[in-house]
């Protein structure tokens, strides 16, 4: 009943209404500081627990300030400066330790120690405030009340930090710590102001201090209302730039960095949400998974840089071909995805994927450099081919990989027999790397003849590969698959060592002849290769040639004119097989450093019927001739076949009609009957 009278009956309710407000704001910035600092660690937990004292100090100050200029003493008043400063700054010091406290990992600790001590801060705030108060008069204070006061502070102190650390973290959380840390301070002021007893001096008329304390309420509580602000301003800009920084984050780890499109995590998540709409009655969608054709040479030539910005170029390039609602991501390397959102028929994603294909295969000019690239896309529709992302996304690839081996830059749909041939080709490759660990491959050799002589001159090295599960494998078959999978280098540099060590122990007039691939072509490596395997066999430089396509020229020719001239110069003989199937021929026999040109057999096979065939044989022999190149023919299966070429200038022979390959023993056994071999003349039948 005390503290009821002494709050009703002895303050001015209008000062008490400030102070009112000024607890109120001060304790829910001080609380919403608080939490932040519960919610990090290290030299941040300590920042944010500084910035939550000086808050809590100075609105608990000023809130118990402003209540004491609402108190009517029957007396004139006067305050202490030093003691009103000190009250402050023991406010602030004493709450610093009581806060970090309070959020140690120990719960127990942190709320009896912690939300003790923040009660004993208020506490020692409160009564070193009121020890600064001087008034012309007889003061007195009640023990019962001052004892009651602090241990009420304390005790609420706990159950303030208590309800600050409860789990799970609900929406009121705020205001009931809020209306806890009000009521620490309200408690600790009005129960101690009961015990605080003034008696005027006999013979001293009382003073007006109500103006003047109205005034000074007032200022306080700018003051105060400031102090205040500037934590709520200090908070909301480092939740702004915190919001900002986490939009970015969330931005950098949903987009590729280097297109800006959607990545793989995106792609993944908007699928999945794509599904859950279909399963709850949404729209049918596509996907469209894309795999960029001869990309990887462009790295190899043209350097990364490049790369980047074709991949640039190709991300805009899909967006435009894509509707506005498709979800366009880069998944991997040059590999991208479009979800093709709400489609009524088939017909809609394949209109996608129409324009992606043909909007890929336009040329792209970067740095004065012209590439041609293209791209291969598989198609799968939700619901026809799947109701889950991972169904979809697998038929897509297997689509995908149907498209590229069907000769790229094309699109498939998928259809359930594909799975089937994925499930061989993956089988393929099982047993390809497995071959290739074990060495299962074997080389053979084709003999080539002098037109004239009818001597074998040398042999061509072509490899073979009997599987244990299926027999014997085309090297049509198995070498693309090679070529993809990235063994092609080190069965390449296998095929040339056991050529040039099994030729070493021919007679020294013969000659040997090694494919190399397109992708051994881009191996910086493949001069080294070359001279190590000459010199582990002992083998003369002179008698080794290498045999190039000219489909391995495309888009790599400045590569392979440095590795090729690096070869020639050391002495190797390089000649082009399959002349007059791949592009700009005359271009690279100016270019390019050849000895040798090798008529592709789907001319010779025609012969002597195909007037066309005839033209352009006499064609090459003339102009093979008139540069000082020797001639081959290759692909030689009857006797007219031979008598048209050897008639029209080919210097040497090969074919089936002449002799197949044979392993590397059966073609020494050969040699060693027959000498040298014999080919049958023109009008002979063959041996």
């Amino acid at each position: 009943m005390r503290v009821l009278a002494c709050l009703t009956n002895e303050h001015d309710w209008r000062i008490l209404l400030l102070a009112v407000v000024m607890c109120v704001f001060g304790s829910h910035v001080s609380v919403t500081l608080f939490r932040r600092a519960l919610d990090e660690a290290g030299t941040t937990r300590a920042h944010w627990t500084f910035l939550c004292a000086v808050i809590a100090g100075a609105s608990t100050w000023a809130t118990h300030f402003i209540a004491m200029l609402g108190y009517q003493a029957p007396v004139k008043i006067g305050f202490d400066a030093t003691l009103t400063i000190a009250s402050v700054i023991v406010a602030v010091v004493l709450l610093i330790p009581s806060l970090l406290i309070a959020c140690l990992p120990e719960r127990r600790t942190a709320i009896v120690a912690g939300g003790g001590m923040i009660g004993l801060s208020v506490a020692a705030m409160h009564y070193l405030g009121m020890s600064a108060y001087q008034a012309e008069g007889v003061i007195r204070w009640l023990p019962e009340y001052v004892v009651s006061s602090v241990v009420a502070s304390c005790a609420i102190g706990m159950l303030f930090v208590a309800r600050m650390r409860s789990a799970p973290r609900t929406r009121w959380r705020v205001p009931l710590a809020t209306a806890l840390l009000v009521t620490t301070i309200v408690t600790l002021h009005f129960v101690g102001m009961a015990g605080f007893v003034l008696t005027p001096l006999p013979g001293l008329d009382p003073a007006a201090n109500a103006e003047v304390f109205q005034a000074m309420a007032s200022a306080i509580l700018l003051v105060g209302m400031l102090v205040v602000g500037a934590g709520v301003s200090t908070h909301m800009i480092e939740r702004r730039t915190y919001a900002n920084s986490r939009e970015e984050l969330e931005r950098i780890a949903m987009h590729d960095a280097l297109t800006t499109l959607a990545n793989r995590h995106s792609f993944t998540a908007a699928l999945e949400a794509e599904c859950e709409s279909h399963r709850a009655g949404g729209p049918a969608f596509a996907v469209l998974m894309i795999d960029l054709d001869r990309f990887k040479p462009i790295n190899d030539t043209l350097g990364h840089p490049t790369g980047d910005v074709v991949l640039r170029k190709m991300s805009a390039r899909l967006c435009h071909a894509a509707r506005a609602d498709d979800l366009v991501a880069r998944i991997g390397g040059d590999e991208f995805a479009i979800i093709v959102r709400r489609v009524s028929s088939a017909l809609d994603a394949v209109a996608v994927a129409q324009r992606v294909v043909e909007i890929l295969d336009r040329p792209v000019l970067v740095n004065g450099n012209v590439v041609e690239i293209g791209g291969s896309v598989g198609v799968a529709l939700a619901p026809d081919h799947g109701s889950t992302s991972r169904k979809l996304v697998q038929h897509a690839d297997v689509a995908l990989y149907t498209a590229k081996g069907e000769g790229r830059n094309r699109y498939c749909l998928f259809e359930p027999h594909m799975q089937e041939a994925m499930q061989e080709r993956r089988q393929l490759e099982h047993d390809l790397r497995r071959a290739c660990v074990r060495e299962d491959f074997e080389v053979h050799y084709q003999p080539v003849f002098d037109s004239a002589s009818r001597e074998v001159t040398g042999a061509e090295a072509l490899l073979r590969w009997t599987c244990e599960r299926r027999g014997p494998v085309s090297p049509a078959e198995f070498i693309p698959v090679a070529e993809e999978l990235g063994l092609i280098n080190r069965i390449g540099a296998a095929v040339l060592k056991q050529a040039c060590r099994d030729a070493a122990a021919w007679d020294g007039s013969l000659d040997i002849s090694v494919n190399i691939s397109p992708v051994q072509l881009l191996d910086p490596r493949l001069v080294q290769t070359v001279m190590q395997a000459l010199a582990d066999s002992g083998l003369p430089v002179e008698r080794l040639e290498l045999e190039i396509t000219e489909t391995a020229l495309i888009n790599n020719d400045e590569v392979a004119l440095r590795s090729l001239t690096r070869l020639r110069n050391l002495g190797v003989r390089i000649s082009l097989d399959d002349f007059g199937t791949g592009y700009s021929s005359l271009s690279y026999l100016h270019r390019f450093p050849f000895s040798r040109l090798k008529i592709d057999r789907s001319f010779v096979e025609r012969l002597p019927d195909d007037s066309d065939s005839q033209s352009i044989i006499k064609a090459i022999t003339q102009l093979g001739g008139s540069m000082g190149l020797t001639i081959t023919a290759e692909g030689i299966e009857n006797e007219e076949q031979m008598d048209f070429v050897v008639g029209h200038g080919c210097g040497t022979l090969q074919g089936f009609l002449l002799g197949r390959p044979v392993p590397g023993d059966q073609f020494q056994d050969i040699l060693a009957r027959d000498g040298k071999g014999a080919a049958p003349l023109p009008g002979q039948a063959a041996a």
